[in-house]
């Protein structure tokens, strides 16, 4: 069986890698003042909805724009979670709705019913919603906290580092994140993830705070190595016009 660079990074990490309780209680710390300074988490919670216009731009190693795109974006926690993406391409609107249940995806007045299809969209709903929402979310669930020091980013910023897993860290199919917060203010700075095939790290550049929630305002995302280092800038994002209910 051949197995990836990545997946046998990810079974190492699974093998070396023990959380003792003093460092899973240290990486609650931290979240718990990063949630603080990003809004507080009454603030979040009194957040029934909100929504966003996102501006996003993909580039090629040789720094090419690869897409560009801008969305709308539509999310609500309660009664239970709903969630709308609507863009333009090729003069078509395109919309993707996740009405709770079920997901639905319209190109013009045409809808997409290829089940397969509308998984891969949900997918992209729950990313995208994924990357707006922390630290607020980073205790629900089963996630496996892991405080690991102080580290070094490559700009020579010194910051707190703290691991999230969502699963079996031995599964290849499971991403495994490391959040960087900010020494004295507890935001979060940015974020490095391994997914199955590759190592992102992503900056928070600036922060839209008109809510009452500090969401990000701009990012640019680099595909890196396991260590970190910059191989190339693979996204600029921009994210404007929270509102809010």
């Amino acid at each position: 069986m051949k197995f990836r660079p990545v997946c046998i990074i990810a079974i190492l990490i699974g093998l070396f890698t023990c959380c003792t309780p003093s460092a899973e209680k240290k990486a609650k710390a931290i979240i718990e003042k990063s949630i603080i300074a990003h809004g507080g988490g009454e603030t979040w919670k009194s957040l029934n909805s909100f929504s966003l216009e996102k501006e996003s731009w993909l580039f090629l190693e040789n720094g090419e724009v690869e897409t560009h795109s801008i969305q709308n974006l539509e999310f609500r926690h309660q009664p239970f979670f709903e969630a709308k993406i609507t863009w333009k391409k090729d003069s078509l609107v395109h919309k993707v709705i996740f009405d709770g249940v079920r997901t639905g995806y319209w190109m013009g007045e045409n809808e997409i019913q290829n089940e397969g299809f509308l998984a891969s969209k949900k997918k992209d709903i729950d990313a995208a919603y994924y990357v707006l929402t922390k630290p607020f979310d980073l205790f629900e669930q089963t996630k496996k906290l892991e405080y690991q020091g102080l580290n070094l980013l490559e700009d020579g910023r010194e910051v707190e580092t703290v691991q999230v897993i969502d699963g079996d860290p031995n599964d290849c199919a499971v991403d495994i994140w490391w959040y960087y917060f900010d020494k004295e203010s507890y935001q979060i700075i940015g974020y490095k993830v391994k997914t199955s095939d590759h190592f992102s790290m992503v900056y928070n550049l600036d922060w839209d705070n008109s809510t009452g929630i500090f969401f990000p305002k701009k990012r640019e995302s680099y595909r890196v190595d396991s260590l970190g280092n910059h191989l190339y800038l693979r996204a600029k994002y921009e994210f404007r016009n929270y509102s809010k209910e």
